[in-house]
């Protein structure tokens, strides 16, 4: 009984921890700008081959009706048939290398032993084990035709000059890179946390799945996220513009076809981290695209007539802090959620910020510095020159149009405007602005 609840206990304690990760993982992405998530999505893509980007959908008839991910395998078969044209080999060794491509795996992997596949190409083991390394140094990407997935590991740190013994010996330990097991890993290679982390970060850089490269398929940074449209009563909703948003899903069945033909436990544990690793990335950008939604209602909903008219006066009080209080998340995630944030409207396309303005003082919460100083103006204006109106005065009108703010205040507000002092102004009202 006792030796059940303690296990029991170390699996609570893992989920939690998975939890903790994927929560971690969500949070990053809410904090970021949106040229900051594409530059991670895209770091993601290039070591991950279970993230996806989502395609258009394709017009129905014709040609147009194959699906993207068998479009996109024949491209790959049929670029490294190009490459393979251009090596120097034996007709012979070209014909085997050709019939090589065809039984490459999703991954880019020879998924049976040498002997299983010497015997269907009825060639000898000798002739592979000297075309294959051949093809492995000379056809790109780096880590197609390995036999394994720390075989295409090690050809992959071979192109980027980072293979060497220690590392090579931890590639005997995918179960440990899985499980990113710094401690573990030092014991293993005999080597000190800072050579672990090192050797651990060189290898999950790399692609599991090299030959499951996908075309970019991410929008381009600076398309507005957020779309503002109003109705004929005056009313205003947001929605998420889809087109500059990352459209990410999982490729499960990438996911399942690599794990029927994978055989070693360490390679399994590690595609497992990986297609997790897509999943908790998906989940995170349903997220932040469901916070941005969030704040763009609640923008369209206190600004609908600034949104219509695009007049400064019609503005109202929000404030970043309001935003994430009604959002339900930190003032600093709503900020960085929405720097470079993009929202469209009828009058054309605006930062965020835009629709955001600082009430003029806690006396007047409900009132804007833009609405005080076309106000300042309206009344400078509209004064005796003969006897212009003091700061003081000028005060005291304002509070009784409910913008309340001090003589000081007024006094900084009309030099911004340029406009001179009640003395200068009698002395040559010509001169206001």
């Amino acid at each position: 009984m006792a030796h059940a609840m303690r296990q029991l206990q170390r699996q609570t304690q893992t989920q939690k921890l998975a939890l903790t990760q994927a929560m971690r993982g969500s949070l990053a992405l809410l904090t970021m700008d949106a040229e900051e998530v594409l530059d991670t999505i895209r770091r993601e893509q290039s070591r991950n081959g279970f993230l996806r980007a989502s395609l258009p959908a394709l017009s129905a008839g014709g040609a147009g009706t194959m699906r993207p991910d068998i479009a996109q395998r024949d491209s790959a078969t049929d670029d490294l048939l190009r490459q393979v044209a251009l090596v120097r080999l034996s007709p012979r060794q070209t014909l085997l290398a050709q019939e090589l491509v065809h039984s490459l795996d999703d991954r880019g992997f020879l998924p049976d032993s040498p002997a299983e596949t010497a015997g269907y190409l009825r060639c000898s083991l000798a002739e592979l084990d000297a075309l294959v390394p051949v093809l492995q140094a000379a056809v790109e990407p780096a880590g197609v035709f390995a036999w394994s997935l720390a075989d295409s590991f090690r050809l992959q740190l071979l192109a980027r000059n980072r293979f060497d013994p220690l590392i090579e010996r931890l590639l005997d330990r995918l179960d440990l890179i899985a499980r990113q097991d710094i401690d573990a890993i030092c014991t293993a290679c005999e080597v000190d946390r800072e050579d672990a982390i090192d050797m651990l970060d060189d290898i999950r850089a790399l692609n599991p799945a090299p030959l499951a490269r996908q075309p970019d398929t991410l929008p381009a940074p600076g398309e507005a996220e957020l779309i503002f449209t109003c109705d004929s009563d005056g009313q205003c909703t947001a929605r998420l513009n889809e087109a500059a948003l990352p459209q990410l899903l999982t490729d499960d069945a990438l996911f399942s076809a690599t794990m029927a033909v994978e055989t070693d436990a360490g390679a399994q544990s590690y595609y497992r981290d990986c297609y997790r690793g897509a999943a908790n990335m998906v989940q995170a950008m349903q997220k932040r695209a469901n916070t941005l939604l969030a704040a763009g209602q609640s923008i369209a909903a206190r600004q609908p007539k600034f949104i219509r008219t695009g007049r400064m006066r019609d503005r109202l009080p929000l404030t970043m802090a309001q935003l994430a209080e009604e959002v339900g998340v930190n003032k600093s995630t709503i900020s960085r959620a929405l720097a470079n944030c993009g929202i469209r409207t009828d009058l054309g396309v605006f930062p965020a910020a835009h629709f955001l303005a600082r009430p003029v003082s806690e006396d007047a919460p409900d009132r804007t510095r833009e609405q005080v100083l076309q106000r300042l103006q309206l009344l400078i204006r509209s004064e005796d020159h003969r006897s212009p109106l003091s700061d003081e005065e000028l005060a005291r009108q304002l509070s009784r149009a409910r913008l309340v703010v001090s003589r000081r205040t007024v006094a900084k507000y009309r030099k911004m405007l340029d406009i001179p002092g009640a003395y200068a102004r009698r002395r040559g009202g010509s001169s206001r602005t």
